[in-house]
């Protein structure tokens, strides 16, 4: 997806509310009193919702994006609320960043909207950038998800199991494959997505 669609996209603001497994493996993985030294890189941060979250809960935060709307965006809400995070155009297979900076990167709804090559030359990056003993968690559509099924207007890529673990088998020495099922009425929609733990 280009940036142009990106743009259009978060013209409209993004969403308002941080999506609940990033809540859930952040309290999880971060108690309170290591927070402010652990760096987090929030990949596709689109308007922000996830580089808010994070700010308020005391990360260091970093956030890039495709789309410079997206970014703006972001920037407006984080000085509106008086919250600090360094925020950046840029793709998802780009991340020029030193290697070893972050403590954690997290990726929701990105890698199904990029498409398969740019995850595949992303992922190696994420690596680099992590930190010894970091992690990551990402969140995108698989082959079964409704949004990829039919007209598909965005484009979307929906991934295999294969393709999955091609991308993110040989690159991190812990790689934790699962799925984040939600179905709608009854049960006749469903939106599949893979869920993605990594540590380095």
């Amino acid at each position: 997806m280009t940036a142009k669609i990106w743009n259009i996209w978060n013209e409209s603001g993004g969403p308002k509310y941080p999506h609940e497994k990033v809540i859930q493996f952040c309290f999880r993985r971060f108690y309170p009193e290591i927070r402010s030294e652990t760096k987090v890189l929030d990949l596709g941060c689109g308007s922000g919702v996830h580089c808010i979250f994070l700010a308020r809960e005391g990360f260091q935060v970093t956030g890039t994006d495709i789309s410079e709307i997206g970014v703006a965006n972001t920037k407006e809400k984080l000085s509106t609320l008086g919250l600090k995070a360094d925020i950046y155009v840029e793709a998802a297979d780009l991340l020029n960043f030193a290697p070893s900076t972050f403590d954690c990167v997290i990726c929701i709804g990105v890698y199904d909207s990029a498409g398969y090559a740019v995850a595949k030359n992303s992922i190696p990056r994420v690596s680099e950038i992590l930190k010894k003993g970091g992690c990551g968690f990402f969140l995108f559509a698989s082959d079964r998800d409704f949004r990829v099924k039919g007209e598909n207007p965005l484009g979307l890529h929906g991934y295999s199991q294969n393709e999955v673990e091609e991308i993110f088998g040989n690159t991190f020495s812990k790689v934790y494959i699962d799925r984040y099922i939600t179905t709608y009425q009854n049960r006749t929609i469903e939106e599949n997505d893979w869920l993605i733990t990594v540590e380095k």
